[in-house]
């Protein structure tokens, strides 16, 4: 991982470092965008966030990124691949990007490196993703990079204006879809 970059047509992925906690903070600053966050998540400041991230990577649970612009070195966003089992070669998938950057296609160019990236280098079967109920924006994303919807916890997670249902996406080796094919 140290040292991995994956570049798009459009953005790379670089490794997470302490440095981008100032970026991720005003991020995680704008309500629109943590709304559909856990709670665990939407309490943090950046720089709370990038040591916890950070720290559970250098346990070996994952792996973190965040993506930045290829002409603008300065984070966007960021995409992780957590709760890495070796044993059962799965891992889920997490990702947020600032508001201003919202239907450019770059989350979905995001998920497509990281999941390629998980599939190739951390010799994953299986990757899932969990999206709250409502976050139609984010289930798009899931579902042009191949991942099928598998299901619904029933108001499972609690926000704001009270529990909501959770859907679970998979996306399983060679089922990830390259932009040609979406």
């Amino acid at each position: 991982m140290r040292g991995t970059r994956l570049r798009g047509q459009r953005i790379a992925l670089r490794p997470m470092a302490r440095s981008d906690a100032d970026a991720l903070d005003r991020i995680l600053r704008d309500r629109r965008v943590t709304r559909f966050l856990p709670p665990v998540v939407r309490r943090e400041s950046g720089g709370q966030f990038v040591r916890r991230v950070l720290d559970d990577q250098q346990r070996g649970n994952g792996v973190a990124f965040v993506i930045v612009p290829r002409a603008e070195p300065k984070a966007v966003g960021q995409i992780r691949l957590f709760h890495w089992s070796r044993e059962t070669r799965d891992a889920e998938l997490g990702y947020w990007i600032r508001r201003s950057e919202w239907g450019q296609g770059w989350a979905t160019e995001a998920v497509r490196l990281a999941c390629g990236y998980g599939f190739r280098s951390m010799r994953l079967h299986r990757i899932e993703a969990l999206v709250l109920d409502g976050n139609a924006a984010s289930a798009r994303v899931l579902e042009k990079a191949g991942f099928h919807r598998e299901g619904r916890s029933r108001q499972s997670e609690r926000v704001s204006r009270g529990w909501v249902d959770e859907l679970r996406f998979g996306l399983l080796r060679g089922e990830l879809k390259s932009e040609t094919d979406a």
